[in-house]
């Protein structure tokens, strides 16, 4: 199947439960559906608030769980997915309710999505107004994310990564590092950074806090004492092959050291 053609929320079938609900009750539409993916291939995200949790996985499709919620069949309704899916490339694009009239009234209206894709595929585009953002276990050549306000996580993603948050929380986190060069772009623009590093991983470290403090573990212990740096730019170990570097414009930097 060269091309399954734009495949719009309806398609994906599941009428809204068609039982009377109490005022402020909420209203759920969960949908499933599964698309081809080469293992070389792109996969892009639009989301509207909610979460999103995409983990790369061993297999050759992409498998989408979306659950919208909104307080009325009105606006749960007028929550739309569309998905274009090629052989080499899966591109979701989520459109939210129109925005309401007046001040008061309803604004609901979020869509929490779990994702699987292969690991090695390519991320090229997630991006994310409100909520929190969870990439896991990808191995592709990249991941571009992109997060208004809230929490971004990434989490064992042993490929390249450009990572940005507005406001909120930015989180690298590796529970080993592999001998495989990867660089590591992370922004925050109102927020703290953490990073969780392996205490044998070797890397280059580059952080800068415009207006708040960089600290690391592995930093030497009278580097540390001090606390009131706001850049560090250093090796850790002989011959890094991993780069990573952060920068927060108001807020804080700490780049941990696990021990397991």
């Amino acid at each position: 199947m060269n091309k399954i053609a734009l495949a719009v929320i309806s398609l994906f079938g599941g009428l809204i439960f068609a039982k009377e609900v109490s005022a402020g009750e909420v209203l759920e539409d969960v949908v499933e559906r599964r698309f081809p993916l080469d293992p070389s291939g792109t996969f892009s995200l639009r989301a509207i608030d909610g979460t999103v949790e995409i983990y790369g996985t061993d297999s050759r499709e992409v498998k989408i769980v979306a659950i919208k919620k909104a307080f009325s069949p009105e606006r749960l309704n007028a929550i739309a997915i569309r998905v274009d899916a090629q052989e080499d490339a899966v591109n979701i694009e989520t459109t939210p309710p129109p925005a309401p009239r007046h001040d008061f009234s309803d604004r609901s209206g979020t869509v929490e999505y779990t994702i699987n894709v292969p690991q090695t595929a390519r991320i090229v585009r997630v991006e994310l107004p409100h909520g929190e953002l969870v990439i896991d276990g990808m191995r592709g050549a990249s991941i571009a994310a992109d997060l208004g306000s809230g929490q971004l996580m990434t989490h064992n993603c042993f490929c390249d990564q450009t990572i940005h948050v507005n406001h909120g929380g930015l989180n690298v986190f590796f529970d080993w590092l592999e001998e495989r060069p990867i660089a590591i772009e992370a922004v925050i623009e109102d927020g703290n950074a953490l990073a969780r590093i392996p205490t044998d991983a070797t890397f280059q470290l580059h952080a800068v806090a415009k207006r708040g403090h960089v600290s690391s573990d592995f930093s030497p212990m009278e580097s540390r004492k001090r606390g009131d740096a706001s850049e560090i730019n250093e090796a850790i170990g002989d011959t890094p092959t991993t780069k990573l570097t952060f920068r927060a414009s108001e807020g804080n930097i700490h780049i941990s050291e696990v021990i397991w």
